[in-house]
């Protein structure tokens, strides 16, 4: 990130040596350098100074390595880079050279220094092939270059970035220069014995690679930070992994399977550990001599992935694992990012692993899609039962290891200088008295995050007993929370915000996220305006410090504006939000005119989410559809995708309806409005739709000036938002009602299905296997039967049974299942009268007695029956509601 170098470029300097180096600023007080400049041991002292500082610091050796050139200095943080984050470390792995990045390393070569602060950049480009673990970067440098490469000394030292992330270190070249400067990857400093332990010492954090280069792909880790949503944070892994060995085990062989691409499934319910699954084997196919003798890269796609760049991911040095989270809520992503990789993969081997809470109703169809397209097989899944990650461990085992785990990691933070706030009274320990822990050997039916909340909970109430007043651990934790954002409040903020002030806005961000700086101010603008205890609308001014604020307090790790509160803590914060707002914050917030469309999407998405484990808190959300359905009620059904059980998926929709229905009955309403939603709602209430449809197709519904648009399902873990397209102009006489009331549907139209030559051939087939059956069936015993009116009774069973059986076949074929009487009536009816045809044909035969004559003969017409009606739907159709004037029907 151009500007972003600079700042963390330090002037490495010498007592009694008149030569200057270059360093880079891995965290407040922490410089990464070359060994050979800061020559540490040779009797000299070192003093690190900082870019646009006046004056200087000592410097202590905390890591050297004389073989790879490299070496951390530590110094006063207070001096040294106080307040700068600290920084990401990755690598290069894509070779697509229509979208490399472009690098650069800032620092002081001689040939370039007027000043003692003049700070210059190198920009170039890397390909990643120079730099494989065992080799070292060759950095290709623009522009304008000195003769001589003794007009680069200065340089060594200088860390060299992508994308904002420090990918090397510079070490310069002898002799004359060759347009290319040389860098040692940080993937062989990580590697190195001790490196990672002094960046941990020092950070509060272990250090993980990212693919750099590929970040507008990929999420990073978290940067630590001293809140609930961060210690929380399954890619912090502050708790050790447990369990999911035999989980583990098989999704690692199915990565280095021989496929070169394929994309499968972990599926399990909420706090089962599905995100530390990958994490953990994020972990183990990145270590040495993994992967075929490569290490593999990866992780998370960004919430609001860059589709332009999804070619670098085809072209990979390296193979790659791509962990798609809330799989189900993004199946429009999942196929334009397989499709991308299948038709264009000159790289490495991919592998695509979608995280949901079950398969159904979304896998089969998305398989079939993707086998279609050549995605790999698409036939491996995974299960995460509720207690896998227990592993051999108890309830009472998992509680201490992870209040263990949280008290080292809070410690590591503190020692980083990340302690903020009022909140550490004492002094953190493991062994904390339990209160919300108290009782946790006997909740062994409680998924592994419920112990992992009540061991932080009793952790926090020990350090700051104001906290231990709260009920629930949930309620410590957000508590906490609110702590970290006040004193985060006091740095960024020049005026004091009330408290209910910024719990809206942090809401509002995790609920419709934010991925341009316009998306951020039309959240705050939405946020302040539905919170009662605001103070009207913000000022400009205060937009922008209120979003460095929420920037600064949950830093992005992709490409987007910011990232939110954790999801653990969503649903306690909306529940305290409405409760101070008197239950209309949702209600105003989803209807606040500047909130655009895609993130009206994604705030009722994220809501859905929440209210499957707590549906009271969905009645505010359906308020607002029924207050604005033109708006609001395509966005609501399109929450569906979240609803991987179709119960909750009926609850959702009940819930709306009820809302319509209250809110029809006001003075005022649009007839036509509301009757055409209802409609539209009932449609989908119907189990054909919620169970066995593609539900991830969107609906069309229109934008805010009326005109349809297509909003895709959207779903990010922590407040993504998608992008929407402006339609053009609306026609006026239409620009206020939506698409369902330009003309009330006045009949029923039959629809075909789509299905193959093969399924109409066969089926068709069976249907008139099944007709000349009964046709010959009836005819036979009408002409067998010795009865003296069989001659003129008998024969006319044969128009009967076929009108009867073309009459069931049209009315359970073309309406579907139905609870209309008269269609099971006249599909028993069927059944039974040819059935006792049939046996009257066959009373002379020779049965064995355990097969009666008319147990046969109803199985051979269920299942000819059965044809017979399939087929009646393929060629004829099915009855749908005819589409209104100007629809495409």
């Amino acid at each position: 990130m151009v500007g972003g170098t600079a700042r963390r470029t330090v002037e490495v300097l010498h007592r009694q040596a008149d030569g200057f180096g270059t360093g880079c600023l891995v965290a407040p007080g922490l410089v990464l350098t070359a060994h050979h400049v800061a020559r540490p041991g040779k009797g000299s002292a070192i003093r690190v100074r900082s870019e646009g500082s006046t004056g200087s610091a000592e410097a202590s050796v905390v890591w050297e390595s004389e073989l790879l050139d490299a070496v951390l200095l530590a110094a006063d943080r207070a001096v040294v880079g106080a307040g700068m984050p600290v920084v990401r470390f990755g690598e290069l792995v894509s070779e697509y050279p229509g979208r490399r990045p472009l690098c650069e390393a800032s620092g002081f070569p001689s040939a370039m220094r007027r000043t003692d602060d003049d700070v210059k950049v190198a920009r170039g480009r890397i390909a990643p092939s120079t730099g494989s673990r065992s080799r070292q970067y060759t950095f290709e440098v623009d522009g304008s270059l000195p003769v001589q490469g003794s007009g680069w000394g200065g340089l060594s030292g200088a860390g060299v970035f992508c994308e904002g992330v420090l990918v090397g270190m510079v070490l310069l070249t002898d002799g004359e220069w060759d347009r290319s400067l040389r860098a040692v990857p940080l993937s062989q400093l990580m590697a190195a014995e001790g490196f990672a332990k002094a960046v941990t010492d020092r950070t509060g954090m272990p250090p993980r690679l990212q693919a750099a280069d590929l970040r507008p792909l990929i999420s990073g880790v978290p940067e630590p930070r001293m809140s609930s949503t961060y210690l929380l944070d399954p890619q912090a892994q502050v708790v050790d992994f447990s369990g999911m060995k035999s989980v583990l085990d098989d999704v690692e062989q199915w990565c280095n399977s021989a496929e070169l691409l394929d994309v499968a499934v972990v599926t399990g319910v909420g706090g089962t550990g599905k995100s530390r699954l990958v994490a953990e084997l994020l972990a183990r196919l990145t270590g040495p001599g993994r992967g075929e003798g490569r290490a593999w890269s990866g992780g998370f796609l960004a919430r609001s992935p860059d589709t332009d760049a999804y070619p670098m991911l085809a072209s990979a040095a390296y193979p790659l694992l791509i962990a798609v989270d809330v799989a189900e809520a993004r199946l429009p992503v999942v196929r334009e990012l397989a499709a991308t990789m299948a038709d264009r993969h000159d790289g490495h081997k991919v592998r695509i692993l979608l995280l949901a809470r079950s398969l159904h109703p979304w896998w089969p169809g998305l398989r079939r899609s993707l086998y279609a397209r050549h995605a790999g097989p698409a036939d491996a899944t995974f299960h995460v039962p509720p207690g896998e990650a227990f592993g051999d461990h108890s309830p009472e085992g998992i509680y201490s290891e992870a209040k263990a785990a949280f008290a080292r990691r809070i410690r590591l933070l503190h020692q980083a200088g990340h302690s903020t706030g009022t909140t550490w009274q004492k002094t953190v320990v493991a062994d904390a008295p339990r209160e919300f822990g108290d009782g946790v050997e006997h909740a062994q039916q409680h998924t592994v995050v419920y112990h992992h909340v009540a061991a932080l909970a009793d952790l926090l109430a020990h350090a700051n007993p104001d906290l231990a007043r709260r009920e629930h651990p949930i309620e410590v934790l957000l508590a906490h929370e609110e702590d970290y954002l006040r004193q985060m409040a006091q740095a960024h903020l020049s005026e004091q915000v009330k408290d209910e002030l910024l719990r809206s806005l942090v809401l509002a961000q995790y609920l419709a996220g934010a991925q341009t700086d316009q998306d951020a101010g039309a959240v705050l603008r939405a946020g302040a305006a539905a919170c009662r205890h605001g103070h009207g609308a913000l000022e400009e001014r205060e937009i922008a410090q209120l979003d460095d604020l929420l920037a600064a307090a949950y830093p992005a790790t992709d490409l987007a504006h910011w990232s939110s509160i954790g999801e653990p803590l969503a649903a306690a914060l909306l529940t305290e939000v409405e409760k101070e707002n008197g239950g209309t914050f949702t209600e105003r917030f989803l209807q606040h005119d500047d909130l655009p469309d895609s993130q009206r999407q994604q705030s009722l998405t994220a809501i859905a989410r929440i209210t499957q484990t707590q549906p009271e808190l969905a009645a505010g959300a359906h308020r607002a559809v029924a207050a604005a359905p033109a708006r609001l009620l395509a966005h609501a059904i399109n929450t569906l995708t979240v609803h991987t059980d179709p119960n909750s998926a009926r609850q959702w929709l009940d819930g709306i309806r009820d809302a319509l229905t209250r809110r029809a009955r006001q003075p005022g309403a649009d007839p036509d409005l509301y009757r055409g939603a209802l409609l539209l709602l009932d449609h989908m209430r119907q189990p054909a739709r919620t169970e066995t449809a593609d539900i991830d197709e969107p609906i069309n519904e229109p934008d805010n000036d009326g005109q349809p648009s297509t909003v895709q399902p959207e779903e990010p873990e922590s407040g993504p938002t998608a992008t929407a397209t402006s339609p053009p102009p609306p026609d006026h006489d239409h620009a206020t009602r939506p698409p369902w009331t330009a003309r009330p549907r006045t009949g029923l139209t039959l629809v075909k299905p789509r299905v193959s030559r093969a399924t109409r051939f066969f089926v068709t087939l069976f249907a008139l296997m099944d007709l000349v059956m009964l046709v010959v069936v009836t005819t036979a015993a009408a002409t067998a039967a010795d009865l003296p009116y069989s001659r003129g009774i008998l024969w006319w069973l044969l128009p009967i049974n076929l009108f009867l059986h073309l009459t069931a076949a049209s009315l359970i074929g073309g309406h579907g299942p139905t609870r209309e009487p008269i269609a099971w009536v006249a599909t028993l009816l069927t059944l039974g009268l040819i059935t006792a045809t049939g046996t009257l044909l066959s009373n002379s035969w020779q049965l064995p007695s355990y097969l009666p004559a008319w147990s046969l003969w109803g199985a051979v017409f269920t299942l000819g029956l059965f044809a017979v009606t399939f087929a009646w739907r393929i060629w004829v159709g099915r009855w749908q509601p005819a589409p209104a004037e100007g629809e495409e029907a």
